[in-house]
């Protein structure tokens, strides 16, 4: 006979969350990605709340939300068979208006796991175990959602099953979607000043969303952010924190005290930081929810705004061990989002493969580097160059050559695992210009000592990380030298 466990422990989690989210044209990106972005969280919290109010009326004396943010919610409740019914009605309620409104893209999976928690220790006793960290909770209802993503719509097949096997007779004058690209006879004509343009229903109210924010939050395109430049494009995301749930917490309490905090700072404290005067202008939060977030700006405030994310992280969450990597593209204004935010995806974990999966670290200009080792050092020798350009009028062919001097140290690495011949040429090239260097800067102390430096001490060739990291300097030095070129011209 099954053990009458006390209470129950419910997740909600909303599948297809990055491709519906970045699945868009260029045109009007600006206006739907947050209106986007909005609409799925209104969406969690109000399946959550319909989810919370059901259990109340179905008898519950206890229920309490744990945690609701970034497509995910958790509740804890009493447990009875009449709760877990209601349990099922919602989900399945939420899941036939879910594919009725967007045919597929997103899906809804709801799982509960039984439990009685030890009063004297926290601990939990469930599924015939005793004695458990409350992770394992954590644990099992993700597991019941990775089940039911490789289930997708089981439920749905006999109740709905003339709009998944019968094909959609698209009568009429069909449109096609301005943002998704999908054809409809039911697109919505959206006015919009200077040319008009159909929407799909759903992605009317995500626009209306989106225009509300902005009208809250000013009406900048992404064009506009990114001026005389290029855009950034960044994505970042909680290292482990999978590991940190289920692992970290001795009571159930301990897990939603970090929960209420975690959601703080995704939802709140990263807006904080975006509306400082420094960013507001130049860059946008698209999306800050649950452990992760997507930026859009002038490409050298992303980045300066990626590393204030990273600090303030590292200093919230100082004794909890948790960090954060990211990744950073760098496109031209006009370049598709879709493609954008999938290569700044890469990019990102790029950043979570560091070192064997050490993580902690940041990808940009097609390098990773670790936040708390290398990132200060390149951000340092970036400056030196640029203050030395712009100050002391240092040639920029010095960026050049420390770039291709870095290339050969790749090949090399290529013809090391391959076995063959490296060609060290370079190691005497770099001592060879940087000498010239000092030569043709004999008179101005600061460009010398700095040439000096970099051919005595960091560029020592038994070093090949220091020429990357330094070659990525005067990579990230090019392009804010040639910005401000950019800027002069008009």
């Amino acid at each position: 006979m099954e053990k009458d466990y006390e209470k129950l422990f419910v997740g909600g989690d909303l599948s297809g969350i990055q491709k519906f989210l970045y699945n868009i044209s260029s045109r009007k990106a600006a206006v739907s990605l947050k209106g986007r972005s909005c609409y799925l969280r209104q969406y969690m919290e109000e399946v959550c709340e319909e989810m919370i109010q059901a259990v109340k009326k179905a008898g519950a004396v206890s229920v309490s939300k744990i945690y609701c943010s970034g497509g995910k919610f958790y509740l804890l409740t009493d447990h009875s068979p009449k709760i877990v019914t209601v349990i099922d009605a919602v989900a399945k309620k939420a899941k036939q208006a879910l594919w009725k409104e967007h045919l597929g893209q997103l899906g809804l999976n709801v799982g509960y796991v039984p439990f009685t928690e030890n009063a004297d220790d926290g601990s939990v006793e469930c599924n015939g175990l005793s004695g458990q960290k409350p992770g394992v909770l954590w644990k099992m209802v993700n597991a019941d959602f990775a089940r039911q993503k490789n289930q997708n719509f089981k439920d749905l097949l006999t109740a709905e099953y003339y709009d998944f096997f019968v094909p959609i007779a698209v009568g009429g004058k069909p449109k096609v979607c301005a943002v998704t690209g999908i054809e409809s006879s039911e697109c919505v004509k959206v006015e919009d000043g200077e040319s008009d343009f159909y929407v799909l229903p759903s992605v009317h109210r995500q626009i209306l969303l989106g225009r509300e924010l902005r009208r809250q939050e000013g009406s900048l395109t992404f064009e506009d952010y990114a001026g005389n430049t290029n855009l950034g494009i960044l994505r970042m995301d909680v290292d482990r924190l999978g590991e940190r749930i289920s692992e970290g917490f001795d009571t159930i309490r301990q897990y939603e005290e970090f929960s209420k905090r975690l959601v703080d700072f995704f939802e709140n404290g990263i807006v904080q930081i975006q509306q400082e005067s420094k960013y507001k202008a130049y860059l946008n939060v698209i999306y800050a929810g649950g452990d992760d977030l997507f930026v859009v700006g002038r490409w050298d405030k992303v980045i300066d705004f990626a590393e204030r994310v990273h600090k303030e992280t590292s200093s919230r969450f100082c004794n909890d061990g948790i960090t954060i990597s990211g990744g950073i593209v760098i496109v031209p204004p006009k370049f598709p989002i879709a493609k954008a935010a999938d290569l700044a995806g890469a990019a990102e974990n790029a950043a979570k493969q560091f070192r064997n999966g050490e993580k902690n670290a940041f990808h940009l200009l097609g390098k990773t580097v670790s936040w708390t080792e290398e990132f200060d050092y390149v951000k340092k020798f970036k400056n030196q160059f640029v203050c030395l350009i712009d100050k002391y009028g240092l040639s920029r062919g010095i960026l050049h050559k420390l770039m291709l001097y870095a290339s050969i140290a790749d090949q090399n690495k290529v013809r090391r695992r391959e076995g063959k011949a490296e060609n060290f040429s370079y190691v005497w090239h770099i001592s060879y210009y940087l000498t010239r260097y000092m030569e043709r800067y004999k008179s101005n102390a600061d460009v010398r000592d700095f040439c000096r430096s970099l051919r005595d001490h960091e560029l020592d060739y038994r070093n090949e990380r220091n020429l990357e990291l330094i070659a990525l300097a005067a990579r990230w030095a090019e392009l804010e030298e040639r910005m401000k070129k950019d800027d002069t011209n008009h």
